[in-house]
């Protein structure tokens, strides 16, 4: 799904003119009106991946071209992520932020974001009992299923297991009383953290998030409560760690991930309740992250 939508966002900026035979000409499509008379385009909520590039460009064409209404598209400052664009569509400034978003600040200029994966539901829940207002509406699939998984290179997996007998793509295999899988990984102490997010910047900052993460799983020592806002516990500013390795942060096992923090929250829960080394952190940039 991925390799077909980087084809796809390569082939579409050299489209020039109409792709359409019958396609509506520019000069008769027109904005959206509110009920207040503000007209402006349809907007697209792009995020930062290659798939949402393709689908969103593609989205607008057919906007423009077949039902006559001008798009605009966030280019210039892509989304994070899925959840970027709920609370994008939601009418929320500063939807990227996750200590702040910025909602309920009047008309959203953001109405579609095709590509949304549907494995945030906690959040979407949130937004549609906090926003209820100008919460979004999901309508259907676009015809595809896409997958997210840990990577794990299969020369580590393969000296695991051939060394131990640990199947390290098994999370039972990753229990710290039992195993030390610590012992086929660098430290994390050898990653540049100016390829890093901060915490501050990611999903370790979103309070809704964090306050899960102390209910469902009891790790109170994971997070850090100012006022009455909380945030994910990151003693050096850019990894958060599991409770089975914060004390000597020499046995976790780097997680890297994209956006504001794709999987971040799931892999922090599963993680603590799992009894995992694990470590979690966020690439500065797309570029750092592939």
């Amino acid at each position: 799904m991925r390799n077909v939508g980087r084809v796809i966002s390569l082939l579409v900026p050299l489209v020039s003119g109409s792709c359409l035979d019958d396609a509506i000409p520019p000069a008769k499509r027109q904005n959206l009106v509110n009920r207040n008379g503000q007209n402006y385009p349809v907007g697209l909520f792009l995020s930062n991946y290659a798939a949402s590039f393709a689908a969103q460009h593609l989205g607008a064409i057919l906007i423009q071209e077949v039902l006559g209404y001008n798009t605009t598209i966030n280019d210039d400052s892509p989304g994070s992520g899925t959840v970027a664009g709920y609370y994008a569509v939601t009418g929320c400034r500063a939807p990227n932020n996750a200590s702040d978003r910025g909602c309920l600040r009047g008309v959203t200029y953001y109405h579609i974001h095709f590509e949304s994966w549907d494995v945030y539901p906690l959040d979407y829940e949130y937004i549609q009992k906090t926003y209820a207002s100008m919460a979004p509406r999901n309508l259907g699939s676009l015809g595809y299923d896409g997958l997210s998984t840990m990577y794990i290179p299969k020369q580590i997996q393969q000296q695991a297991y051939s060394t131990t007998g640990k199947a390290l793509e098994f999370y039972r295999d990753w229990n710290a009383s039992w195993n030390q899988p610590w012992n086929y990984f660098a430290r994390i102490s050898s990653v540049d953290t100016s390829r890093l997010k901060p915490c501050s910047a990611t999903a370790m900052s979103d309070d809704a998030a964090m306050r899960r993460h102390a209910r469902i799983t009891g790790d109170t020592d994971g997070v850090v409560v100012t006022g009455d806002i909380y945030s994910g516990r990151c003693d050096d500013g850019f990894w958060w760690t599991a409770p089975s390795c914060r004390a000597n942060t020499s046995q976790c096992v780097a997680y890297i991930t994209a956006g504001s923090g794709w999987g971040a929250e799931e892999m922090m829960q599963k993680y603590t309740i799992w009894n995992m080394p694990g470590a979690v952190a966020v690439a500065a940039s797309g570029g750092e992250y592939t």
